[in-house]
């Protein structure tokens, strides 16, 4: 009986250890406020990243919806993974990250950054074409806007699986225009 119960043991956490490439559904950021406005669902169409020197993952995705009163609204996700958690040998503490997350909005009115932190799982190895990844318990807040944005976030979590292609040349090029968009708009635009 004793045999029965450590295969049935030994099974449950071989099946756990496999279940690496789970699913968190689309991308979503939730206010954490009780009450606040609907989770937000960004639609990133495009993503790309490149693996860099110091050993870090750099990602860019990218979405473009049309304003309820007109205009375009552009959302930007900039991540950079830091560490890949390896399962029974990273120690994960409550206080530990792995990424850093600026998400920032584009308006007809103006635009806002959001800053903040959480895990990434990646589910594709370092030399792949294409990644595809999860943002895990991740954290943002605002921490920078032009004169005319509204924060209808407040602080908030994101979770959601993204996907990305490898291209060193986009992820520096799209990550350098974002934000001297963000910086040029936020200075223009002083109330």
């Amino acid at each position: 009986m004793k045999q029965r119960n450590v295969i049935a043991l030994a099974l449950l956490i071989i099946a756990t250890g496999l279940s690496g490439c789970k699913s968190f559904g689309p991308m979503r950021i939730k206010p954490v406020k009780p009450g606040s406005a609907a989770t937000l669902r960004p639609k990133f169409t495009r993503g790309y990243f490149r693996f860099s020197r110091d050993q870090a993952y750099h990602f860019i995705l990218l979405a473009k919806t049309k304003a309820p009163n007109g205009g375009t609204v552009r959302q930007v996700m900039i991540l950079r993974v830091f560490w890949k958690p390896i399962p029974g040998v990273t120690p994960i503490l409550s206080t530990a990250i792995n990424a850093t997350i600026r998400y920032l909005i584009f308006t007809p009115n103006g635009c806002g950054m959001y800053q903040g932190a959480g895990f990434v799982r990646l589910h594709d190895g370092r030399h792949a074409r294409q990644m595809h990844a999860s943002l895990v318990d991740g954290d943002i807040r605002l921490t920078g806007a032009s004169g005319y944005f509204t924060d209808a976030l407040g602080p908030s979590r994101i979770t959601g699986d993204f996907e990305a292609i490898r291209s060193v040349e986009k992820t520096l090029t799209l990550t350098l225009r974002t934000k001297r968009q963000f910086f040029a708009a936020t200075l223009a635009n002083r109330p």
